[in-house]
């Protein structure tokens, strides 16, 4: 079930209505730094009528403005709350995020280990990420080219149609499908799966729910124990896992 600050994120992105990517973009703004507006001053600040902040709130499935923002403050405390528990600047805590990332990498050794063998196979890589992914994925590509694998990055960023310019038939690739600007990755990855591709994703049980398909498809999830709502925590899994991978690489 996606969140509230989900379903905002999605208006922005999708709609086209641009009074509400105007408002959606003013709220995830100040619920990034705790603040939380009224509906007169979203209002006065988007330069919108009070029935348009109304319509906007319904379409994030809410009855209105203020069920909209209790739940947006909610969501705010609980992700609080949970990067107190492990900010606590104990050495304790964070040892224990670092072991919680290390069991989850051991528990998906069997995709690990599948994936290394294929890519010791080939000697070559595709690595597609989502946004949030990129930093981790610019990781695996030095790694493996260090140590002799053609390793490719294809960066949605700059070129959102790479998919279509490029012969892609046959290749090994992986897809980092994580956070929530992940659309345009998931289109990408509908065009690489038709042409018999050898994909293995790396995604999160929110885009399972967006799209079922994947499950249909070699993947592992990111659903390690413990704030792994947040980048920081992501990006440190994902180099870890990566890590592992080129550990098991031998050319």
């Amino acid at each position: 079930m996606l969140s509230v600050y989900e379903r905002v994120e999605n208006l922005i992105k999708d709609n086209k209505n641009t009074t509400f990517k105007l408002i959606g973009k003013q709220i995830l703004t100040d619920w990034n730094i705790g603040v939380f507006k009224t509906q007169n001053e979203i209002s006065e600040t988007c330069f919108v009528s009070l029935a348009t902040v109304t319509q906007f709130a319904k379409a994030c499935l809410c009855e209105g403005y203020k069920e909209l923002i209790i739940r947006l403050r909610v969501e705010y405390e609980n992700v609080m709350q949970n990067s107190a528990k492990v900010n606590l600047g104990s050495s304790e805590n964070k040892n224990q995020m670092i072991n919680i990332i290390n069991d989850w990498v051991e528990q998906n050794d069997e995709f690990i280990s599948d994936l290394a063998a294929k890519i010791m196979k080939v000697k070559k890589l595709w690595i597609c990420p989502s946004f949030q992914g990129m930093y981790s994925a610019k990781f695996l590509e030095d790694a493996l080219t260090n140590l002799g694998i053609q390793a490719k990055l294809i960066d949605l960023s700059i070129n959102l149609e790479i998919a279509k310019h490029v012969d892609f038939r046959n290749e090994l690739i992986v897809v980092l499908l994580t956070g929530r600007d992940t659309e345009t990755t998931i289109r990408t990855l509908e065009y690489l799966i038709q042409f018999k591709n050898e994909v293995f994703i790396i995604t999160t049980p929110s885009n399972i729910i967006e799209w079922p398909e994947i499950q249909n498809q070699k993947h592992m999830l990111v659903n390690f124990q413990d704030n792994n709502f947040f980048y920081k925590y992501r990006s440190y899994a994902l180099i870890t896992l990566f890590f592992s991978l080129t550990e098991k690489i031998s050319i």
